[in-house]
């Protein structure tokens, strides 16, 4: 037995020995803690805290594992005989990091403008509202008639495409858009009413290669391979105006490219009723235009920026397409689309494996600030396709009460929350990601049912995984209380490790505060820190849902010092 207690089988010993308790109440829990010991405990049971010769530093860490999506649960921490925690943010000082000569010295904020991630939730409610009905006229067989985009399509070929994208099936937009690149997977037109002059006809020969021999054959080995509807081999990326369009004058965000799963419709069939009349009956990438006077709504995009921006969107964009795809015409026993917070995770998990490409780095190496600045590949790599799950991620951990992976609504934090559970989920349970990512997208399952098909009980995984944003790469943390592929306390602690700069915040205990009471979503924590002094005993209660026992709160403990 390893020096600290596992937290699964901590959890299951305390369950047992509550069971066994014949007469009343099952006794307090806990007793002298070992360094990095953890125990897991549910409300309405006391927990000892032992001292010791030495006394020692803990935490203690409030879970709701409710896997709803909405509500809150009220909580109750009762607490005596400690001293006061720690004040300040929880951390540790993480090694310093050595300044590699000719790259930047920064804390890898996210570049602005930062991507309009409100425009795509919209649009992902639209499709879900709106498409989901006509799911049975769509896997009608040979549904799609005439595709846009025949198989035989050419260089200089001159096709009309709705370009709307606000509208599934309604009020279509065309606009001509001519075919200047063919690659093995990559069909690149560009609508010819862009601003000119655009890319060169080798920019547009350079991305059908990056989406040939990069984003796309990482994408399908990850996630599965999209479906062909069209028959035409390839998926059409088209820059066009019309995305440009979408962000409006001076915004601090900006939309740089979308799917929409409308175009997997066929725009008439035998059940009228369920067609999408405004369907481009094909597999669709629509990206932003290059217009560097600002011609449209003032806003500035230069080629560089379009280019630099681009293939992280369609590496995001591709695994909604496969997602969609795949549960509409392959998986067809699936009811509807994925849940929005899983679809969106998995589209991030393609950032992050992006990174990895173009980084030369893999996942499971405990990436350090020292990583990130190594060299200037790593670093640009990070900026381009990392930082935005870095931002959201911070987002979560700044207010991790009111955040979860699957909180209803889908604003920064779950995104940056759905991210790092799936990315905590599969590294614990394999050496390598191998099939996890095709194994959530090939399932007829969604949400928490799809995640439990893959990883087996989700809720105690939830709350280690809660623990791990406070504890991950802190001295003695268990193996499961760890996130293998990223050490965040050392990236938020910059180049001099600072603890201070680490987001989540933890409540020092007070002894004139023997109460603590607050609300917690579905999938949120809240963390406090405390003193046990040598030779006392602390005792810890946490009550849920008014003091009712067998609430979904839990309580978990970790000695840290």
């Amino acid at each position: 037995m390893p020096p600290h207690t596992r937290l699964s089988l901590a959890l299951s010993v305390f369950a047992l020995l509550a069971a066994c308790g014949s007469d009343g109440p099952a006794g307090p829990a806990g007793g002298d803690f070992s360094l990095g010991q953890s125990l897991a405990t549910e409300s309405g049971r006391d927990v000892r805290v032992v001292g010791g010769s030495t006394g020692g530093s803990y935490v203690a860490v409030v879970v709701n594992l409710a896997l709803d999506s909405v509500g809150k649960a009220s909580y109750s921490l009762r607490a005596s005989g400690f001293e006061a925690g720690q004040q300040g943010p929880f951390g540790y000082k993480a090694p310093l990091a050595v300044r590699v000569p000719g790259v930047e010295d920064d804390r890898f904020a996210p570049r602005a403008p930062a991507r309009d991630e409100a425009f795509e939730s919209r649009l992902r409610d639209r499709e879900r509202t709106e498409l989901t009905p006509r799911f049975a006229s769509a896997r009608q067989a040979n549904a799609i008639s005439i595709p846009a985009l025949p198989a035989t399509v050419a260089v200089g070929d001159l096709f009309t495409i709705n370009v709307n994208a606000t509208d599934p099936c309604t009020n279509p937009v065309y606009h001509p858009a001519r075919v200047v690149a063919i690659g093995t997977k990559a069909l690149i037109l560009n609508d010819t009413l862009n601003p000119k002059p655009g890319f060169a006809t080798a920019d547009y020969q350079r991305f059908a290669a990056r989406f040939d021999t990069l984003v796309y054959p990482m994408d399908a080995a990850a996630f599965g391979e999209p479906t062909d509807i069209d028959k035409n081999g390839h998926i059409a990326i088209v820059f066009t105006r019309a995305v440009n369009e979408l962000t409006a004058r001076s915004a601090s965000t900006y939309v740089g490219g979308l799917t929409f799963s409308r175009d997997l419709f066929p725009q008439a069939g035998s059940a009228r009723a369920q067609a999408c009349a405004a369907s481009n009956e094909g597999e669709f990438f629509y990206l932003m235009a290059p217009d560097p006077n600002g011609t449209i709504n003032g806003n500035r995009r230069s080629n560089a920026f379009v280019d630099s921006s681009s293939t992280g969107v369609i590496a995001h964009e591709l695994v909604h397409l496969i997602n969609s795809s795949r549960k509409l015409y392959v998986n067809t026993a699936a009811p509807k689309f994925e849940d929005k917070w899983l679809d969106e995770g998995l589209a991030h998990i393609a950032e992050e494996l992006l990174f990895y490409r173009e980084a030369g780095l893999s996942p499971r190496t405990n990436i350090t600030y020292q990583t990130l600045v190594s060299s200037v590949r790593v670093r640009n790599a990070f900026l381009n396709d990392m930082s935005g799950n870095q931002g959201r991620y911070r987002d979560f951990l700044s207010a991790p009460p009111d955040g979860s992976p699957y909180r209803v609504g889908d604003d920064l934090s779950t995104r940056g929350a759905a991210w790092s559970l799936l990315r905590y989920l599969a590294d614990r349970a394999r050496s390598s990601d191998g099939d996890v990512w095709s194994r959530l997208v090939n399932n007829t399952s969604v949400g928490i049912a799809n995640l439990q098909s893959v990883f087996g009980d989700v809720a105690p995984l939830v709350r280690d995984w809660s623990v791990s944003n406070m504890l991950d790469d802190a001295p003695s943390a268990s193996a499961e209380l760890s996130q293998k592929s990223w050490n965040w306390h050392s990236i938020f602690g910059g180049i001099d490790g600072l603890s201070a700069l680490y987001p989540l915040p933890a409540n020092a205990m007070s002894p004139a505060t023997p109460t603590y009471t607050g609300t917690v979503v579905p999938g949120g924590s809240a963390y406090y820190k405390f003193t046990v002094p040598a030779s006392g005993t602390a005792t810890l209660t946490l009550d849920g849902q008014s003091g009712a026992p067998g609430s979904n709160l839990q309580l978990v403990i970790v000695r840290t010092k």
